[in-house]
């Protein structure tokens, strides 16, 4: 399971808010992109979904833009996964698996749910906080 970029994003932009020393700061996402060396159009649309989240606080025109909605060590990894449709599937991506004996497609399968129940678990009890400094 990798991450996609969106969600690696994400968690990068949440991060850099959070060491932000003055947090009632609004971050526009073209400066926020410059401070990152993220894509801007892409981080415009990722803002965009964490806000939606209720995980940032955005606001438009003069004097708009972001800032984190709630205290960096209540966002967990989950909540970016969820805000970006980044969560682990029920099942592993078998596309590849396409003819495969169905044995093997089933094999994957279960050894697939411990991982993805770890994974959920790390997601679930990992902050923004916790990553920062680090």
């Amino acid at each position: 399971m990798a991450f996609s970029k969106s969600w690696g994003y994400g968690v990068r932009a949440l991060v850099h808010l959070a060491s932000s020393e003055d947090s009632e700061r609004r971050w526009q996402s073209g400066e926020l992109a410059e401070e990152t060396g993220l894509p801007a159009s892409y981080l415009s649309k990722i803002l965009s979904s964490l806000a939606t989240a209720g995980l940032l606080d955005s606001a438009r025109g003069r004097g708009g833009g972001v800032r984190l909605a709630t205290p960096a060590d209540k966002i967990k990894l989950s909540d970016i996964a969820a805000a970006t449709d980044d969560l682990p599937g029920e099942e592993p991506s078998t596309g590849a698996m396409i003819g495969a004996p169905e044995t093997l497609v089933a094999g994957l399968s279960e050894r697939w749910q411990p991982y993805r129940r770890g994974l959920l678990e790390y997601l679930a009890t990992t902050t923004v906080a916790d990553l920062m400094d680090k």
